[in-house]
């Protein structure tokens, strides 16, 4: 798995690409919230180079969201491959990331 951050004025961008699963999760859940921690801006997240995603990977996204909405920000969820929003909305939770 790689990831790529890309940060301008008001927004910080996180480009995933690869499977994000218990072999990943711990890599992929420093970078986010080393990011949402150190950053006041709305981040967006792009998900449309991960085939797979885990209930791991979904947790890290749902507590990245609420970490997000404490300080007031969004967390976007673009550019979704279609593996990954069937997971998503199978887990009822494309509604809560505004997919």
């Amino acid at each position: 798995m790689e990831i790529d951050i890309k940060e301008s004025e008001q927004l910080v961008v996180i480009k995933v690409i690869g499977d994000i699963e218990m072999m990943s999760i711990k890599t992929f859940k420093e970078m986010l919230f080393e990011v949402g921690q150190n950053s006041d801006k709305n981040i967006e997240i792009d998900l449309s180079e991960v085939d797979y995603i885990d209930s791991s990977g979904v947790g890290v996204l749902i507590s990245m969201l609420k970490l997000q909405k404490k300080k007031g920000k969004e967390l976007i969820i673009q550019k979704v491959s279609s593996k990954v929003l069937n997971v998503l909305k199978l887990s009822s939770l494309s509604d809560v990331f505004n997919l």
